[in-house]
């Protein structure tokens, strides 16, 4: 073993571990409404065990991070990271199959993209299908053919950009008259249908069930290179720019080849085009309550990554010298690095990506005020998830807690506490604060906080 890959191999393990340690510290939790409600799924799903089953909690994801999610979000966050850990692994692994110098480089592209690293903190599903995808990848270029695609096919019960991934799994197969192996592409299909057949007496109940369909106004519509725009602003202008020149490099290689991709082209370059042009048509278009949210490009973030690693590889190959590609590389290694903290706005926005947003930071405040002058056993009702954490109670036990359809019903019982908030509780469930009549409710307390420019307000009402 060589000095250089001692020093690159315990490199990489400290920047492991620093990456452990920032994501313990950092008390963000990325997203406060998605985040905390998949968490919350799972935290919940053995007293409720509907959620192995429920289409938007995402079956695969609570049944492999329900039991993290048993040590609270702590434990979530330690899933999501071991999550993106093993997919820069897999990443790397995948690179030293096509025997590639430097591949340890995609731990530093990755971890300093800004959105890979805060995406740890959260509770979302995005880390897992990059994984699953990527792992799959790696198992395919190996040519354990029945155990990558068996494990791709459970991608739509991960998230539901899934059917797109698999989609791109069937052209290549078509494409290398590979047919025999197209039924395997179902296995996961058929397993949850088989069970959804006993659950809920329909086989098809993931299609029949998707909380996606159909086109709602509130989830707006956009430009259609707005998804294109964000990418600096999840991976870093630097990362970016490498990826613009690594997809020159393969665009370069299949036109060279006539046309005739490999499976890392598939793999690599089509499953980010792929999901760059569908989510970027379903905001256009409003279709699939799509919302505009960047982070869902993180679901590819290993193709980014490994786009990125193409990118430095031909700027390398373009350097004869091996003392200035040596210099070259570090240099740009470097500036991915420090990117991050240089204040741009693509970005760490420091310290507001590792701290509580305002929604959380105001109901902590109303809690905390409940909790001193509210000393009777009530149901609470509320629009923002993050109260059910705090407040430590079950969203699905009605003797605890009745969401704010109860108030939109007419149907909470005297007595109940409702904590409304003028972002979750206006946007998400439609309650206004013309609601609270003073004939039907006791306003109790009013409480703001401010974060990031942004000033959130929670009102507590008593049900008379």
């Amino acid at each position: 073993m060589t000095v250089k890959s001692v020093l690159e191999r315990y490199g990489i393990l400290l920047l492991i571990l620093a990456n452990c340690i920032f994501v313990y510290l950092n008390q963000s939790t990325y997203d406060s409404g998605d985040s905390i409600l998949h968490y919350l799924q799972a935290k919940q799903s053995f007293e409720h065990p509907r959620y192995f089953m429920d289409h938007w909690a995402k079956p695969i994801f609570v049944l492999v991070s329900s039991t993290f999610a048993q040590f609270g979000f702590i434990g979530m966050k330690f899933f999501n990271t071991i999550c993106v850990l093993l997919s820069i692994y897999f990443s790397e692994k995948v690179l030293n199959h096509f025997k590639y110098r430097n591949a340890k480089l995609v731990w530093v592209l990755a971890l300093f993209s800004p959105h890979v690293f805060l995406v740890q903190s959260s509770g979302l599903t995005e880390p897992l299908i990059a994984l699953v995808l990527i792992w799959g990848t790696l198992l395919y270029l190996k040519s354990h053919f029945v155990a990558s695609l068996t494990l791709l096919s459970f991608l739509p019960f991960i998230r539901s950009e899934g059917w797109i991934m698999l989609l791109v799994v069937l052209c290549i197969l078509v494409f290398q008259r590979r047919y025999k192996l197209i039924p395997l592409v179902a296995v996961g299909t058929i397993i949850y249908g088989i069970i959804g057949l006993f659950y809920y007496s329909d086989f098809l109940w993931m299609f029949h069930q998707n909380p996606y369909s159909g086109i709602e106004s509130k989830y707006g519509s956009g430009d259609l290179f707005h998804f294109v725009n964000q990418l600096p602003y999840i991976m870093g202008w630097p990362v970016v720019g490498l990826m613009v020149v690594g997809l020159f490099k393969n665009l370069k290689e299949i036109i060279s080849s006539r046309f005739k991709l490999s499976t890392y082209h598939y793999f690599v370059v089509g499953m980010f085009l792929a999901i760059l042009v569908a989510h970027s048509i379903f905001w256009y278009k409003g279709w699939f309550h799509s919302f505009g949210l960047k982070r869902v490009l993180l679901a590819v973030f290993p193709s980014m990554i490994l786009l990125a690693f193409n990118g430095l590889q031909l700027i390398n190959e373009s350097i004869h010298s091996k003392r200035l590609r040596t210099i070259v590389t570090n240099s740009l290694a470097a500036v991915v690095v420090l990117f991050p903290f240089s204040g741009n706005k693509a970005g760490f926005s420091i310290p507001y990506d590792f701290q509580l947003d305002s929604s959380q930071l105001v109901a902590q405040k109303a809690v905390s005020w409940y909790n001193e002058n509210h000393t009777n056993q009530s149901v609470v009702s509320f629009g923002n998830y993050y109260f059910a954490e705090i407040l430590d109670v079950d969203i699905d036990d009605t003797k605890e807690v009745m969401l704010l359809d109860a108030v939109t019903n007419n149907s909470l019982p005297s007595g109940s506490i409702v904590f409304w908030d003028d972002y979750f509780s206006f946007s998400d469930k439609g309650v206004s604060q013309n609601t609270f009549t003073s004939d039907s409710y006791d306003l109790l307390h009013v409480t703001k906080a401010t974060q990031r420019n942004r000033t959130s307000e929670v009102r507590i009402y008593r049900r008379k």
